[in-house]
């Protein structure tokens, strides 16, 4: 079973329901509802998908849907160590650095993003949801 760490981009697409990625990003995250890949998130993420939500429409919106990820997803803690390891990577900004360190800690087999082009330098590989689910071993 693959190990996919969510990037924020791909659950927003979901809880805004923005097209023309909305379709993908909800496969994926039916897959792990399924239990057929394990799916994980960086604590940093859960912070940044609820202020995003709750500016564009209300706080509890926003907090149904973080607790939906929370039993969803597995969470990845993010401490004063994850945060120097990301300042040190060559990544476009600090908080693509957070979500490759923490990718790296719970052993991803591969991170879903829709931004690729901001994990190049990242040992693991990132695809977007349809690259992903054009490849996944189980649908």
């Amino acid at each position: 079973m693959d190990k996919l760490f969510v990037d924020i981009n791909v659950l927003l697409d979901v809880a805004l329901a923005r097209e023309p990625h909305l379709r993908s990003s909800q496969r994926v995250l039916s897959l792990i509802e399924r239990r057929k890949a394990g799916g994980y998130i960086s604590a940093i993420s859960c912070a940044t998908i609820y202020y995003l939500i709750q500016k564009g429409s209300d706080r509890k919106t926003a907090i149904a849907y973080i607790r939906n990820l929370l039993k969803l997803l597995h969470v990845v803690e993010v401490d004063r160590k994850t945060l120097e390891k990301g300042l040190e990577l060559e990544s476009k900004d600090f908080e693509d650095g957070i979500q490759i360190v923490c990718a790296q800690a719970c052993q991803s087999d591969y991170i879903i993003t829709r931004d690729a082009s901001h994990y190049k330098n990242s040992p693991i590989p990132a695809v977007s949801p349809a690259e992903y689910l054009a490849t996944a071993p189980i649908q």
